[in-house]
């Protein structure tokens, strides 16, 4: 809610004492009693100064046109007070509020004074003490001392107290300020909270869509591929039972040739062509003797298999970020670092190494940078800290001090984590911040995001989130790799690159 520009004081809501009617009797003390109230119901809620041109909206709340007006146009189209909507940006002149508020604005002092009622002199004077109105006898009651110190004439002690309420209003409406400021900067943080409130939930969405089209279609393919085989299947029993029901009747009907021929009562009949009749008989026997169990199952090799394991390999191609795969770089390592053949291990050892000095190499610190650095993208990687009592992990620019002692700090171009002593975790913040975890991990995930500005790390046991930098990067990051001193032995164990072969 802006605040109007400040008014001249005789149009002010702070009406002056000096143009307060001081009447005798109790209907003037009743005006007393409830003129600052009065005053407050002639106030617009926007500039709190008494009304110009008020008019009055739909809600029944009124307030000066020029002020609605100004505050339409930065807020919006609502009733300042209830907050209720506007149609049309409708309202209507409230004249009779405006003669109101002039009254109040021009009514001046009446020339009548009360009298002192013990006394019957007119109250000339404000007694400080008693905080209230006195006359000269009233004064002259006290000692010398007291009456210079707690009279004040009237129009000197309107003046006092005119000039400390004039100086709480410049103060109230500084506030009034700063807290408009305040307000519409948390509106502002309310509203970006909620858009990337809502883009965070889409990335979620679309990352979940991704894997789920992904099972989707993996178990589509799988399922087809188990319909194809057990379609082929199914037709060859099938076309087996068709086979088997044709031999059951050819041997059916070579059974009703058997019968009928041993049925014979003649002879001479039984014993016409016999042989031909016995070999052809033994043919059609042996042909229908000829049928199989199609014994074929369907593959639990291959659809029993581990399929999780099998469809969590494949997933491989709709990572992103995938597996960043990472060697170390033996030109930047410390001297006392004893790097893997394969440049995935690095462990401190007591015995310095002869290497050249070059402006690349730590020769302080006991660390190494990734071979490759990052312009552009998003990776991840995984480090392996089991059984370590202290590490430091993370992404360095390229431009970083790496000669002699220097603070680490994301203003100096470090965006690390680190452990000490066991289970001490910070992140080495510009301020740096101890880290809670549930539990140690042996494995740390790093993932960057050049153009988001991210620097994240994870227990990969749970893929528990351990700490998020932001920042802004302008040059190439490398990761970095610190094992820390071995301590005889006690700190001995290698960071372990985890590469994948899925």
């Amino acid at each position: 809610m802006s605040t109007s520009t400040s008014k001249n004081p005789s149009t002010s809501s702070f009406v002056s004492i000096h143009e307060r009617p001081i009447f005798q009797g109790p209907s003037d003390t009743s005006w007393e009693l409830h003129a600052d109230d009065f005053t407050k119901e002639l106030s617009c809620g926007v500039c709190l100064e008494l009304f110009k041109n008020p008019v009055i909206l739909s809600c029944g709340h009124n307030f000066c046109r020029d002020c609605l007006e100004d505050l339409w146009k930065k807020k919006g189209i609502f009733c300042p007070q209830c907050h209720a909507s506007v149609p049309d940006r409708k309202y209507i002149s409230n004249t009779a509020l405006e003669k109101m508020a002039d009254r109040i604005k021009t009514y001046h002092v009446g020339c009548l004074q009360q009298k002192c009622i013990e006394h019957s002199e007119p109250m000339t004077l404000y007694w400080k003490t008693q905080e209230k109105l006195a006359c000269f006898t009233c004064r002259e009651t006290l000692l010398p001392k007291e009456q210079c110190t707690q009279f004040l004439l009237i129009p000197d002690a309107v003046q006092i107290f005119t000039e400390k309420l004039l100086m709480m209003r410049i103060q109230l409406r500084s506030i009034l300020v700063k807290l408009e400021v305040l307000k519409n900067a948390q509106e502002e943080k309310i509203s970006n909270h909620k858009e990337n409130k809502l883009q965070l939930q889409y990335h979620i969405s679309l990352e979940f869509l991704k894997l789920h089209q992904f099972l989707h279609s993996k178990e589509k393919e799988l399922i087809n591929q188990l319909k194809e085989e057990s379609e082929i299947l199914l037709q060859e029993m099938e076309a087996n039972i068709n086979r088997l029901q044709d031999r059951t009747q050819s041997a059916k009907d070579t059974l009703v040739c058997i019968q009928a021929r041993l049925y014979q009562q003649n002879s001479a009949s039984f014993l016409k062509g016999i042989k031909v009749f016995i070999e052809r008989m033994e043919q059609r026997t042996e042909n229908s003797a000829l049928g199989e169990l199609v014994t074929g199952t369907l593959s639990n090799g291959v659809f029993k298999s581990p399929v999780h394991y099998a469809v969590w390999k494949e997933m491989k191609s709709i990572l992103y970020p995938d597996i960043t795969f990472l060697t170390l770089d033996p030109k930047t390592a410390h001297p006392n670092l004893i790097l893997s053949e394969n440049l995935t291990c690095v462990s401190h050892g007591d015995t310095k190494k002869m290497v050249p000095d070059t402006p690349e190499r730590f020769d302080c610190s006991v660390s190494v940078l990734g071979s490759e650095g990052f312009t552009a993208g998003k990776h991840y990687w995984e480090v392996e800290v089991k059984n370590k009592t202290k590490w430091t992990l993370g992404v360095v620019k390229e431009s970083i001090n790496r000669k002699g002692n220097y603070p680490l700090s994301p203003k100096e171009g470090h965006w690390l984590i680190k452990l000490r002593n066991r289970n001490d975790f910070k992140a080495v913040d510009v301020q740096p911040k101890s880290l809670t975890l549930d539990s140690i991990p042996t494995r740390i995930g790093v993932l960057v995001d050049y153009e988001g500005g991210q620097v994240s790390f994870y227990d990969t046991n749970q893929m528990a989130h351990i700490y998020t930098f932001m920042d802004t990067f302008t040059e190439k990051l490398y990761p970095y790799f610190c094992p820390c001193l071995n301590d005889a032995g006690e700190n001995s164990q290698p960071l372990r690159i985890i590469g994948y072969s899925m």
